[in-house]
């Protein structure tokens, strides 16, 4: 059966910084949530752990709890979760504490272009490297796998501060298939999911293909995925829940390929 793409479990609220539409709030997405027949919804806004030293600015648990608690809808029911991140020295914003109180969690290891200078460039190895190095540590974090999602393997930000829009496919590409497919696969064996996030509107389709062979190599190591529109803006949600359905189907995803953190 067809991956029916009932779930959004990467949503920002007016509580991210880089949010702060008023409207971007969990009565505007629940009512996404049942317009679109969502079984599942995850607000998930920027996060650091106030328990842990060296922060990148985000807020911590009790600022994204001011919204409990949830409204829930007939279909669609909001859990409240995080986007967590990680700092230039590769420390995770999150403790196993915190981390419990959370229904769902999705850990960004990409965002380097908030950490980088402003004039600092490196080549797309170095980035790859950096890329690498991060994701074995969140593997080797012992969080709670089962209720945590890989944000946005393929997003633009592993390039840092690299000029050119297109210069993370280059980060991606200096990647070598096997080793996409051996972390992937350790992603899977802990219970990860992996989130399907690409704004294939902004892709040539050349560039698309180029994206997705990383979610191909994902589905080769046997991840299961979830839908995820990162929508910061409620103008973001119906647009980006599209691109989310035609990156199902250019993978040809089932039901059974499907991340089910909640059931």
């Amino acid at each position: 059966m067809k991956f029916i793409l009932d779930q959004d479990l990467h949503i920002h609220t007016q509580l991210s910084p880089c949010s702060s539409n008023p409207e971007q709030n969990p009565q505007t997405i629940l009512r996404y949530g049942e317009e679109y027949g969502l079984r599942d919804i995850a607000l998930t806004d920027h996060f650091w752990d106030e328990a842990v030293p060296g922060g990148v600015g985000w807020q911590g648990y009790a600022y994204i709890s001011k919204w409990l608690p949830l409204p829930q809808g007939e279909r669609t029911r909001l859990h409240l979760g995080c986007e967590a991140d990680m700092n230039r020295a590769n420390v995770i914003g999150l403790t196993r504490e915190t981390a419990e109180k959370l229904e769902f969690i999705t850990v960004s290891i990409n965002h380097l272009h908030f950490q980088m200078g402003k004039d600092e460039r490196h080549g797309a190895g170095w980035y790859a490297e950096q890329f690498k190095k991060r994701w074995n540590v969140l593997l080797d974090s012992g969080l709670p796998y089962r209720k945590m999602g890989l944000a946005h393997p393929t997003y633009r930000g592993v390039a840092g501060n690299m000029p050119d829009p297109r210069d993370h496919l280059d980060v991606l590409e200096a990647i070598p298939d096997g080793v996409w497919l051996d972390m992937f696969a350790r992603t899977e064996k802990l219970g990860m999911g992996v989130e399907l996030n690409a704004k294939n509107n902004e892709y040539s389709p050349d560039d698309f293909e180029r994206v997705l062979r990383v979610y191909r190599l994902a589905v080769e190591a046997g991840c299961h995925f979830y839908g995820a529109t990162d929508s910061h803006h409620p103008a973001h949600l119906a647009p980006r829940h599209e691109n989310c359905v035609k990156l199902i189907d250019a993978l040809g995803l089932t039901e059974d390929q499907k991340f089910l953190p909640f059931d």
